[in-house]
């Protein structure tokens, strides 16, 4: 069955049984199928994502801030310029343990988007292993950290990404030109999963300053915000007021009734979301910068990570839209620098207990889930609240086990670092082979270079010897 017809809504709108439980049997039969019990244009949407946005920001002002380890101020000693201006982050910090789990995750990330672009879109749509709930958040949450851990300039780490993105973007062209595919009419479809990375060009761009201002604030976490600080936590605030102002007062930029070229294209692609529910996007966006701006602005606290976490996934579960064909995880992506950066509270803590009882909590997952329930959630979420609570929690608690580190491991034959070569290989060139190969030797293609990626390895490693 192709799943991409409108064949599974119709089935589920002959669903005959209506015996429905809280626990087992879920009222949602297909994401994106049925009717919310609440969407972003009611009033209850309306006032409730403001009021969240707001009980956040209030939140992060309160909360206890951290201090140096010798327990005092550095109100006296902030590097900054005359002009108040952030001078660079310290470059002597401290060196952290190898975080090797993020690079299983990108690795086992990356080879699950080979199987889902090479014919195995039934992985996703049945969401085994709890794949929507990881696999993008995953990746998302992991480049954040990557920006953060870069000492790169802006420039070179924008280039490496244009280069990676020109790369994938030439073999999806020539297998579209090789396998007659209408490349003209259809770009969007060319770049497709090259356009994560110039999702992750803006990001990068966007929040470099960010960036500096976390690693400023790290290593002076109460001195008095320094006016560049200040004056790029009013512009984010103005920035988010204007999309909160259209979406309480119910606007929208387009009539999704009357869409002709470009926007009509964009209905069933990652831009949905960004034209369809520009206000609560934008909104919901800004709002999430603004709140990192201002966790900078008002001191370094460990809860800050969880707040953001907080406001992320409860804006999920009470105000659910569509993502169209692809979820821009931009607060997953802040949430991915500020708890690298910040470690959260209870972090060790927490690790501890998850490597500890991770049967346990493995068990409450698979209660959580929801087996009957088919689509990509992720995108279209399911229809009631509590249905969606079920669905992010698990997300949440991953996510949770990825920032405190209680998945990191270690690489005793030294795996990952040829693996990470294939893994930047298969990302640019999976969609390619499977576009010009029958399936399913798109992905067999792709899967089988990996031994030559580790015999390239062993070579290297031979000639540096000799």
């Amino acid at each position: 069955m192709d799943y991409r017809s409108p064949s599974p809504c119709e089935a589920w709108e002959n669903v005959t049984s209506t015996v429905h439980n809280w626990l087992y049997r879920t009222s949602t039969v297909r994401c994106g199928c049925g009717t919310w019990d609440n969407d972003p244009r009611t009033y209850f949407s309306r006032a409730f994502l403001p009021l969240l946005f707001a009980s956040a920001g209030v939140t992060l002002l309160a909360a206890p801030k951290d201090f140096e380890d010798n327990g005092e101020s550095s109100d006296d000693e902030s590097e900054v310029d005359e002009e108040g201006d952030l001078l660079e982050p310290p470059k002597d910090t401290p060196v952290r343990e190898r975080l090797w789990h993020l690079d299983y995750a990108r690795i086992i990330c990356v080879a699950c988007t080979v199987t889902e672009h090479s014919g195995g879109r039934h992985y996703s749509d049945r969401n085994l292993v709890w794949v929507q709930q990881w696999v993008l958040p995953y990746l998302y949450t992991i480049s954040g950290t990557a920006f953060m851990l870069s000492r790169s300039r802006l420039c070179l780490y924008e280039f490496r990404l244009l280069l990676v993105f020109l790369a994938g973007t030439m073999a999806n062209l020539v297998a579209d030109i090789v396998s007659g595919r209408d490349w003209h009419n259809n770009v969007g479809n060319t770049v497709f999963q090259m356009a994560y990375i110039l999702v992750l060009m803006v990001l990068s761009f966007l929040l470099a300053p960010l960036k500096k201002a976390l690693q400023w604030r790290a290593e002076y976490p109460t001195a008095p915000a320094t006016r560049q600080i200040r004056l790029l936590t009013a512009l984010w605030a103005v920035l988010a007021a204007a999309p909160f102002v259209y979406f309480v007062g119910g606007w929208s930029l387009i009539d999704p009734y009357h869409v002709q070229g470009m926007l009509k294209n964009a209905k069933h692609s990652g831009l949905e979301s960004i034209f369809y529910q520009a206000p609560l996007f934008f909104a919901r966006s800004f709002g999430f910068i603004f709140l990192a701006w201002l966790a900078a602005f008002s001191g370094k606290t460990a809860w800050a990570g969880w707040i953001l976490m907080v406001v992320s996934y409860a804006a999920h579960i009470f105000v659910p839209f569509s993502k169209g064909g692809h979820p821009l995880n931009l607060d997953l992506f802040v949430l991915g620098m500020l708890t690298y950066q910040w470690p959260v509270k209870f972090k060790t803590e927490l690790a501890w207990l998850m490597r500890q009882y991770w049967p346990l909590i493995f068990g409450v997952l698979l209660i959580l889930s929801t087996p009957e329930v088919t689509g990509r959630c992720d995108l279209h979420p399911l229809n009631t609240c509590w249905e969606r609570f079920r669905f992010r929690a698990i997300e949440f608690v991953l996510i949770s086990a990825l920032i405190t580190d209680a998945l990191n491991t270690s690489d005793t034959f030294g795996l990952t670092r040829w693996l990470n070569v294939w893994a930047l290989y298969a990302y640019c060139f999976h969609v390619a082979w499977a576009r010009m190969l029958p399936l399913p030797y798109g992905a067999v293609v792709t899967y089988a270079s990996i031994p030559f990626f580790y015999l390239l390895n062993r070579y290297a490693k031979h000639r540096k010897k000799t």
